[in-house]
């Protein structure tokens, strides 16, 4: 930062003053509805042609075909925005189809309608009657937001799905820190897997297990988070962590949903939340633009701004052009509102657009406003097609890069992610579930 002699300035400040253009205030992104209305409508005729470009020039021509924190990159008010360079061009591609599984489908049409809601003493809803599958195939009003809700929270999960990622957290001044993680999640309730039970019989009341591994740097190798969702949506998160300076685990306060995972800019919350905390409210039906990796070049760090850990310009982690298509795809969004039982919570909204077709809610992201309704946090993940049991589709795991961009205190997390392994798929140390998806587990890590 330069400095001046207040003394030699004063003058032409004072003589300048009156003559020099006021630079007005930065724009912030505030939460309203009416942004969310102005959205495309699945219904309207309006569309973008295949082979269309969109740029920093043109943007404005298709900004209702955008999700509100992609609107928010473009328009230049934050730190972290759309360069104009050519590596952030959006090529537009055709829409693909992306079925559920075949045991997950099977399973919706096996149980429909047994899944129903029940009002909870938070004031929220809870589930009843859940087995397997979509929980509510073709969600209607009344109530039509909480079961598109729940539809996104039991969205389809292989037995065990793995992965290696490679991360770079930014600040401010685009300092880059450096960590690896070995990332496995277990379904442990509601499976919809060809030849396995629907509850395992160790699951204990856990719907899913997470847990991520540091690989490096050196000082914090071996730290493990353990995260466990109950399958009973009213029942607190439990989140453990191994420290290996102690060599022993710590149970981490179930309160603390806003508290950072293993220093990144993630939330315990973005991976594992309880529904009937709260009130969900639905946006509209809408067709958006929505990112899908070309398979031969998602996993690698040069597909992506920063890739590697490099300074990261004005957007680490943003696909570049030429890896990737964009395509229209539908969405219902709904925006949740936290409940009094809540308390402090970091987020006063948090919109999910939930992909219609296969019920994920972060194929285009998803936003977190503060508790004064500005824009704060948008979750995203650039999704690569995936083969699951013979089928290629795409799941909420089977992810190029994940991204955390904190648009207020102007952080990113970036996780450029290895191809993820699937079931018999995934190497044999990672296999034993009873085991590796418990606190008690974690006493393995060093050995």
């Amino acid at each position: 930062m330069r400095t001046r002699s207040l003394a030699i300035l004063a003058g032409l400040v004072i003589g300048c003053a009156l003559s020099l253009p006021v630079r007005p205030a930065v724009a912030e992104t505030m939460f309203d509805e009416a942004h969310y209305k102005a959205l495309a409508d699945d219904t309207s005729p309006d569309t973008i042609a295949p082979g269309t470009k969109i740029t920093r020039q043109n943007w404005q021509q298709y900004r209702k075909f955008m999700p509100v924190w992609l609107q928010a990159l473009y328009s230049g008010d934050y730190h972290w925005q759309i360069g104009s360079g050519p590596e952030f061009t959006i090529e537009v591609g055709p829409t693909h189809d992306f079925p559920l599984p075949q045991k997950y489908k099977e399973d919706t049409e096996k149980y429909a309608g047994q899944t129903r809601l029940v009002k909870a003493s938070t004031g929220g809803w809870t589930i009843e009657g859940y087995t397997a599958g979509v929980p509510f195939p073709n969600p209607e009003e009344p109530n039509k937001a909480a079961k598109v809700m729940y539809n996104t929270w039991l969205v389809f999960r292989p037995a065990i799905i793995h992965y290696y990622t490679y991360d770079w957290i930014v600040d401010q001044y685009d300092n880059v820190s450096k960590v690896e993680t070995d990332d496995t999640w277990y379904q442990l309730s509601h499976l919809s897997e060809p030849g396995m039970p629907v509850n395992l019989p160790y699951a204990n009341g856990i719907l899913f297990a997470a847990r991520y591994l540091v690989a490096a740097p050196e000082q914090s190798k071996y730290t493990t988070e353990l995260q466990l969702q109950p399958a009973d949506p009213s029942r607190f998160q439990e989140s453990y962590v191994f420290l290996p300076s102690l060599r022993r685990s710590l149970r981490l306060s179930s309160a603390a949903r806003c508290s950072p995972v293993l220093g990144t800019d993630y939330v315990q919350d973005d991976g594992g939340w309880m529904p009937t905390n709260f009130d969900a409210h639905y946006l509209g039906s809408k067709k958006l633009l929505t990112v899908i990796m070309d398979p031969a070049k998602a996993y690698s760090a040069a597909a992506y701004i920063g890739g590697g850990g490099t300074r990261s310009g004005t957007l680490p982690g943003w696909p570049k052009a030429g890896t990737n298509k964009w395509e229209l795809r539908t969405y219902d969004v709904i925006d949740l509102q936290p409940l009094p039982v809540m308390g402090a919570y970091c987020y006063s909204h948090r919109i999910f657009y939930v992909d219609k077709q296969t019920k994920i809610g972060a194929m285009a992201g998803s936003e977190g406003y503060d508790r004064t309704g500005k824009l704060y946090k948008v979750l995203w993940e650039a999704l690569v097609p995936h083969d699951v049991h013979g089928q290629t589709t795409i799941l909420n795991y089977t992810t190029g890069m994940s991204l955390e961009w904190d648009f207020q205190n102007k952080h990113a997390t970036a996780n450029n992610d290895e191809p993820s392994t699937i079931d018999e798929a995934v190497p044999a140390q990672y296999r034993d579930a009873a085991t590796l998806a418990t606190p008690a587990g974690l006493a393995s890590v060093m050995k």
